[in-house]
């Protein structure tokens, strides 16, 4: 039966229904008064309803009304407030009571406010003794409601199910916005109007199959989010406004999917804010943004949780002003893709992670899987882009590709990893850029381990500034330049760093310089290709392995390399490049120095250095020599070799003596090119000398056209006159 509450209709009161429902019709009947005759002194309606069991009941209020609402009992119900009806209650606690008992069975079909409720909407057991089911159908709000919308089982067995919730007017409330709580069930959560309390929505315990919010969810809480989850939501989708004081979205449970193309950030400074904040083991198992996610700390904080994946693309950003992402120690962010697209902001900024110190920071022992970056994403921090620290991990690839794809620190590096853990790869390649404003591209300090290498190829992908290993860190795979590729910049080594996979320049690709210093050790050869260039290398490391690899120069590119520490490897160069060697403050090039190629080369082995296994010439190059050191020989007995059609020419050799025997070190020269070995200048140690050998000038030379010989003579002054 339907209730229209007009001014000559009837009109119950809350005491009168209690009252009638026990009584029989007739007694009933003789109690129901007129709206005059009830109200004669009174200007607003009283509109309120026992329904009793088992009775459908709908009701309709469309005017001012100062008593509650309650629904209670098992059937099914409805309730409206049209557009000039009003609920105010003194008393604004539970203004609309709908409440289960025991097992019964209630639903309420529809429960709509066009026009005001002042005070709290409550859908609620009534006791732990709760078994059975509230059923809401639709819940609309297109009004105003100054208070809390509860929907919740707060102790007991019952289920509320909630099929629709849709908002599209005001709710605002000193408490929570709207509560969700216990064994309660919503299908569907619209929002597309204003929702504001201390958490503007908040689920304990409830769960939400889908949430589309495209109004705006506020929340003043200096502790918890606008929007507070510690149930389970299956989606969540916003395009409007979500905010915050302490956190756009505080999650404590799972949220299975998250899209957002709106805004979700907060109002407040302190440093445990974010825009998405994961707590309390808080699980977001796949989020897409292509709008903003933003806060004065952190854009997505994980303090104790786990992201799946996260999804940047279309022009959506992750900004804090600490970092734009931290993950915090322990804590996991899964896989990071950010594709650039062609889509901008209205300030001209792209898909991407921004931090005011740091794109994103991973703390200790904290992890990620995959960091993959596309058509033009970007990760920019002031200080470091990305930023690893004491034992937090990278297990999967870090992938750049792209024009414009790139990750840009400050006064630190682009990729910073402090005593971190990067197993898988770096690879930047089809136009993608890693730089800072400190010259650091990459840094790997500390304890800090790249297990997969790191690669930088094609056109227009370059590193803008050094890649640095340091500390006690490793490298544990190839470094690769390829494909056009440029380092503007080098690799620095140093410290107790080292590297244990080659280092490769090719395809026309360029690096400044290697350096490898301090107690540094790079395993690997060295190799630059056709086309490619390598500017220097420099090995000054006072470690026993040093460079332990060959150097092998195929370029055209001229190459210089000052040597005073251990290179285990062959100096070799094979292309039409000019290549200058200093070996020098005790250096050691143990696998002697090779020349194939048709560029000139210049050897300098300075005192107490050594070059062993020779120097051989078997190209068109112009090979000029000055050793006041050691030069072994190869495997043939020659110290130098020239089977080129090139020239050889020994500006100054320094002859040493052997300490034992007094025999000197002879400079044996072989090889089909030989007499195309030219001696400018041959001077004898004559310390320890036994004088028996200065007799013979094959002692000191031999293999050389004597004709080439011009000057020889000793450190002890003087010159040497043999006749030959």
């Amino acid at each position: 039966r339907k209730s229209h509450l007009n001014s000559k209709k009837i009109v119950l009161s809350l005491a009168a229904i209690s009252f009638l429902a026990s009584c029989a019709d007739a007694a009933l009947n003789s109690e129901i008064k007129t709206y005059d005759e009830a109200n004669k002194n009174l200007k607003a309606r009283s509109a309120a309803s026992v329904y009793t069991p088992e009775t459908r009941t709908d009701t309709t209020i469309n005017s001012l009304h100062t008593d509650k609402v309650t629904i209670t009992g098992s059937g099914s119900h409805s309730l409206i407030i049209e557009t000039g009806g009003a609920l105010q209650p003194q008393d604004k606690n539970k203004v609309i009571y709908v409440n289960g008992q025991n097992s019964n069975t209630l639903t309420l079909t529809n429960l709509t406010n066009k026009g005001t409720i002042d005070g709290q909407v409550a859908v609620e057991n009534s006791n732990g003794s709760f078994t059975g089911t509230i059923t809401v159908n639709t819940f609309e709000n297109k009004g105003q409601i100054n208070g809390q919308i509860y929907m919740g089982i707060w102790a007991g067995k019952g289920t509320i199910n909630v099929d629709k919730f849709d908002n599209s007017g005001t709710i605002v409330s000193n408490n929570k916005g709207v509560y969700f709580q216990g064994n309660t069930n919503i299908k569907s959560f619209t929002n597309s109007g204003l929702i504001s309390g201390n958490q503007g929505v908040s689920l304990s315990g409830a769960t939400i199959n889908n949430f589309n919010n495209s109004g705006t969810i506020q929340g003043n809480d200096g502790t918890f989010g606008a929007v507070f989850v510690s149930g389970n939501i299956t989606t969540f989708e916003n395009t409007g406004i979500i905010s915050g004081k302490s956190s756009g979205m505080f999650v404590t449970s799972n949220i299975k999917t998250l899209i957002n193309s709106g805004t979700i950030t907060t109002t407040g400074k302190a440093d445990n804010n974010a825009g998405i904040k994961l707590e309390s083991g808080g699980t977001i198992d796949n989020i897409i943004n292509t709008g903003t996610i933003k806060s004065e700390s952190y854009g997505i904080g994980v303090t104790y949780g786990k992201f799946g994946a996260l999804t940047i693309e279309n022009g959506g950003i992750v900004y804090g002003k600490i970092a734009g992402i931290n993950v915090g120690q322990w804590q996991t962010l899964g896989n990071l893709y950010i594709d650039g697209g062609k889509d901008t902001k209205k300030d001209s900024s792209v898909s991407g992670v921004y931090g005011d110190d740091y794109g994103i920071l991973l703390s200790l022992g904290s992890s990620t899987q995959k960091i993959n970056l596309t058509n033009g994403g970007v990760i920019q921090g002031n200080t470091n882009g990305i930023r690893l620290i004491n034992a937090a991990s990278l297990s999967g690839d870090m992938i750049l590709s792209g024009e414009g794809s790139r990750v840009e620190g400050g006064s630190g590096s682009g990729i910073s990893n402090e005593s971190g853990k990067i197993s898988g790869s770096i690879t930047i390649k089809d136009g993608a850029t890693i730089g800072s404003d400190s010259g650091k591209a990459i840094e790997n300090s500390g304890s800090g381990t790249v297990t997969g290498g790191i690669t930088v190829s094609g056109e227009n992908t370059k590193l803008e500034g050094n890649i640095i290993n340091t500390g006690n860190a490793s490298i544990g795979s190839d470094i690769k330049i390829e494909n056009g590729a440029k380092v503007e910049g080098g690799l620095v080594n140093q410290g107790n760093g080292s590297i244990s996979g080659s280092v490769q320049v090719s395809g026309g690709s360029s690096i400044d310089s290697i350096t490898n210093t301090g107690n540094g050790a790079i395993s690997g050869s060295i190799t630059v290709d056709e086309d490619s260039k390598l500017d220097s290398i420099t090995n000054t490391s006072t470690s026993d392995t040093g460079i332990s690899g060959s150097i092998t120069n195929n370029s055209d590119n001229k190459l210089e390399i000052s040597n005073s520490g251990n290179i285990g490897g062959k100096i070799e160069s094979t292309g039409g490049a000019d290549m200058v060697i200093s070996n020098s403050n005790g250096g050691t090039i143990s696998g002697g120095i090779s020349s194939s190629g048709s560029g000139n080369t210049s050897i300098s082995n300075s005192q107490g250095s050594t070059i062993n296994n020779g120097i051989t010439v078997s190209g068109s190059a112009q090979v000029e020599i000055s050793n006041q050191g050691s030069v072994g020989k190869d495997s043939n007995g020659n110290t130098v070799t020239n089977n080129g059609n090139g020239s050889v020419g020994i500006k100054d050799w320094v002859v040493s003596t052997d300490k034992e025997t007094g025999k000197l070190d002879t400079v044996v020269v072989g090889g089909s090119g030989k007499d195309n070995v030219k001696v400018e200048n041959i001077t004898v140690d004559q310390s320890n000398v036994n004088l028996d050998e200065l007799g013979d000038i094959n002692n000191i030379i031999s293999g050389v056209n004597q004709g080439n010989i011009g000057n020889i003579g000793t450190n002890g002054g003087g010159e040497i006159s043999l006749s030959y």
